[in-house]
């Protein structure tokens, strides 16, 4: 997941801070620094994150782009960097299908130890949803990229282009709620709780079994 939170971020920073560059100094000045400090970042991901989900021709593939507009003088490959990093980003939901697991899973017992088996299912469909938005998202960011608005294109690919990563969030958000209906203490988890309750579907119900079920393990009241 910290992957896909790195490619998020320079996918939203990069186009404001490359189309203000590109103003101020030109295409090729631009894109050999961008090519220096690509070089860089993939040494240091090499050496320090072994272990990560995108395989290092992949990390490389990103370089293709820098180095294209360095030798063409053609910015247009460097207004396609968000495009390859949405791309990126969506194959990393893929590759994590693998084997039977899922990104979203893999996140949900980072941040909860005790998620229940069950939900993995429900993150795999759940991972592959996002996988498609990113997609879409990529093919937005494309089309931006090849037919730039005049003003304002670093705002539109970096800042609004994630309207649809906002709503698709939303949206699995409304769904995993009414769906599990596993409630926190928060003010908004009890109203849902009252109007939502778990005891009135099976899965549910099985939500609530398992959290009384941990909670007493753990030594802690019931909910």
């Amino acid at each position: 997941m910290t992957a896909v939170g790195v490619g998020a971020l320079l996918a939203t920073v990069y186009p404001p801070a490359a189309e203000r560059a590109l103003a101020a100094w030109g295409v090729r000045p631009v894109a050999a620094a961008l090519l220096g400090l690509g070089l860089v970042s993939l040494f240091a991901w090499q050496r320090f994150d072994r272990g990560a989900r995108v395989p290092a021709y992949q990390r490389t593939a990103l370089l293709l782009l820098p180095a294209l507009a360095a030798t063409s003088g053609d910015a247009v490959f460097l207004r396609l960097v968000p495009a390859a990093l949405q791309g990126l980003i969506a194959a990393l939901f893929v590759v994590s299908l693998r084997g039977g697991g899922s990104l979203l899973y893999d996140a949900a017992r980072s941040l909860h130890p005790y998620a229940p088996d069950f939900i993995a299912p429900y993150c795999r469909k759940s991972t592959m949803f996002f996988a498609g938005v990113f997609a879409l998202q990529g093919a937005g960011v494309t089309v931006l990229a090849l037919r730039p608005p005049a003003p304002g294109w670093g705002t539109a690919s970096g800042v609004w282009v994630w309207t649809p990563v906002l709503a698709a969030s939303m949206i699995d958000w409304i769904v995993r709620k009414s769906w599990f209906r596993y409630f926190g203490p928060g003010p908004l988890d009890q109203l849902l709780r009252r109007l939502l309750p778990p005891e009135n579907t099976a899965p549910g119900r099985r939500s609530l079994e398992y959290i009384r079920r941990i909670r007493a393990e753990l030594g802690m009241p019931p909910p």
